[in-house]
């Protein structure tokens, strides 16, 4: 089995900022290094390589992905494994509630970016974001995930700052939470190749 339920991780019960997922700032998140044991680290690549890649574009966004929905029967099913090994134990702490999980695979280049957003648009049924950081031939230069805290006055964003950087480090899964006021980006590219697999946690 590639994922470690929560259980099995090197740090746990006492990885950084879980016991504390809603006083985390600016929002709640939490970060898990190590989170696929090394060894079953080529499994999961092989899985990758199998699945068609496009490149995707707009105003907010460049990168190459894969399709939303997985083509492949074994990048389904490692989708639906990760959502069993994560939903229970996201849902106990979060007080959030999970019951399926969607999946892509993503390829930042020099030049890719996605700009600040939050996530959140009503009738998704999205609770939870994360990402979770691939090994690269090229570790990137760039392409952090940033977090903004943002003020709000009534129903109005009247400013935000820059808050956390989180380094795309390989083994490293990054869940939070999403909310109108859960603003992030990804950074630009500079140099390098930036990969993870990533999507949201659903009700």
């Amino acid at each position: 089995m590639i994922w470690r339920a929560p259980g099995s991780w090197p740090n746990w019960p006492n990885w950084p900022n879980w016991p504390n997922w809603h006083d985390a700032r600016p929002f709640p998140h939490v970060i898990v290094d190590d989170f696929v044991a090394p060894d079953e680290l080529p499994a999961l690549m092989a899985i990758l390589e199998d699945e068609p890649v496009a490149r995707y574009e707009s105003d907010l966004f460049a990168f190459d992905a894969t399709t939303p929905e997985p083509t492949t029967p074994a990048l389904r099913e490692l989708r639906d494994a990760f959502a069993a090994a994560l939903a229970p134990a996201l849902a106990q702490h979060t007080g959030k509630p999970i019951t399926r999980a969607d999946l892509r695979a993503y390829a930042y280049r020099p030049g890719h970016y996605l700009l600040p957003h939050s996530d959140h648009q009503d009738g998704l049924a999205r609770e939870l974001a994360y990402a979770y950081y691939l090994p690269s031939p090229q570790p990137p230069i760039g392409g952090e995930l940033e977090l903004f805290e943002c003020a709000i006055e009534g129903t109005e964003l009247t400013s935000t700052r820059s808050a956390r950087l989180i380094e795309p480090r390989a083994n490293r899964l990054v869940v939070f939470d999403v909310s109108d006021v859960s603003l992030h980006q990804v950074r630009e590219v500079l140099d390098g190749l930036r990969l993870s697999i990533a999507g949201w946690f659903y009700r």
